[in-house]
């Protein structure tokens, strides 16, 4: 039993770091825009089927493929934002929801129609084999993707803070008013915010697809799951998000090895229900 709980701690520490890039990408929007994306998850469903495409026309490896899909989304992000989001910045908090959910059921059904039913995965991908560490098991493909994670991590905590553009972001995110005194374009620093949240799943997503399949629906799973990460974590601390996900990744190992494969998000869940309810602005939240 100590074994199986060891193991199921190691595998999601690494699952964890990986949701938490995720969750960075809709950290950085609902911080600096105050937008609830609850498309999120669908993002990361296209940035997998785009990653499946260019690894199958090109015979690339997954890990390989956010090299075509991190422009890719970017783009994608930045005409989402001005045709849709930079609408409803204005409006009533529920046009913004709306908008949000109606995109998501849109992305949904359009890679229903596109892509059926039928799970997608690419077929080989050269991280693939497993380490052997005092008679535990460490996929080297989700290895791999652990360290890629945090080193996009880092850079992203890079830019925010030693750029002129990160700075804006920052700056919006606190005071949007001071910051337009101060000659922040809202409307260019919003679109990039936008932009670069959704490159982040093109990482994300090619690093999923060296290990896992995609569907049509996935992208709910990783929505709800980054929003667990968040409410876990709290808004302006990179590292909370890195621990939140970690949390919420043995939480989910653990009751597929505990539990039932079927409860996997049962445990998230909860987490994310006593957080908001115990802890509202997240266990790493800035005041």
């Amino acid at each position: 039993m100590v074994e199986t709980a060891t193991q199921s701690i190691i595998t999601g520490v690494m699952m964890g770091v990986i949701y938490a890039l995720i969750a960075l990408g809709l950290s950085i929007v609902f911080g600096v825009m105050n937008v609830v994306n609850f498309a999120h998850g669908e993002f990361v469903m296209l940035a997998m089927y785009l990653s499946y495409i260019v690894g199958s026309a090109l015979a690339w490896d997954a890990v390989l493929t956010p090299f075509i899909t991190v422009p890719l989304l970017f783009l994608f992000g930045l005409i989402t934002y001005y045709m849709l989001i930079d609408r409803t910045l204005r409006q009533m908090y529920v046009v913004q929801l709306a908008v949000t959910v109606g995109l998501q059921i849109l992305m949904r059904s359009v890679a229903l129609i596109v892509f059926k039913a039928q799970p997608r995965a690419l077929q080989y991908s050269f991280v693939q084999g497993s380490i052997e560490i005092g008679g535990f098991t460490i996929l080297t493909s989700r290895l791999m993707a652990a360290v890629v994670s945090l080193i996009c991590i880092a850079a992203i905590a890079y830019f925010l803070n030693k750029t002129w553009s990160g700075a804006a972001m920052r700056a919006a995110s606190d005071d949007l008013d001071a910051a337009s005194l101060m000659g922040v374009n809202y409307h260019r620093t919003y679109g990039l915010t936008f932009a670069i949240g959704s490159a982040i799943t093109a990482i994300a997503g090619g690093l999923l697809m060296s290990f896992q399949q995609t569907d049509p629906v996935g992208g709910v799973r990783y929505g709800l799951l980054s929003w667990c990460v968040l409410a876990l974590a709290g808004l302006g601390s990179l590292p909370g998000l890195i621990v939140a996900g970690i949390i919420v990744g043995i939480a989910e190992t653990l009751a597929i090895s505990f539990i039932d494969p079927r409860a996997r998000l049962l445990a998230p869940y909860l987490i994310f229900i006593l957080v908001l309810w115990l802890k509202p602005r997240g266990l790493f939240g800035r005041k």
